[in-house]
């Protein structure tokens, strides 16, 4: 069985052996970080559920993944920031699409490009993937058995 926080501790893992990614995090968009402090460390990886449907044999969660990079004031390293935040969704993509964890399955992302995104002098893309996992059966229900 793969719960929610066994999807986002396999989601944290890659980030964190990833050798771009500088930081992660997760939680509702509502409370996505100031990006433009001078402390953020770029590229930034940043997730959000969306939704979860139930089925049978699997668990189908949606989530939006943000990847962001900060602009330079001349904007001269935009074109840098899309291809490589780009290619940073693509490798998550593929890590789960072709590894070896077949416990979870991702399904045809889509991209949308990211400029100046809330206003945070930051760029990149925000990912919908959809992610398929182990569902658990009746008998795997943490019940106390009795007389």
């Amino acid at each position: 069985m793969t719960s929610y926080t066994t999807l986002l501790n396999k989601i944290d893992t890659f980030c964190q052996q990833h050798l771009q990614i500088k930081k992660n995090a997760g939680e509702f968009k509502e409370q996505m970080p100031n990006f433009s402090t001078m402390d953020e460390k770029y590229p930034l990886v940043f997730y959000v559920p969306i939704s979860q449907t139930m089925g049978d044999f699997t668990n189908v969660f949606n989530l939006d993944i943000y990847c962001v990079d900060i602009i330079q004031k001349d904007r001269a390293n935009i074109n840098t920031i899309l291809s490589d935040t780009n290619l940073i969704l693509n490798d998550l993509y593929l890590y789960f699409s072709q590894g070896s964890d077949l416990s979870i399955d991702a399904l045809t992302p889509s991209l949308t490009p990211l400029n100046n995104f809330d206003l945070d002098y930051v760029a990149g893309w925000v990912m919908n993937i959809t992610f398929e996992v182990d569902q658990y059966c009746v008998n795997d229900i943490p019940f106390e058995i009795g007389d």
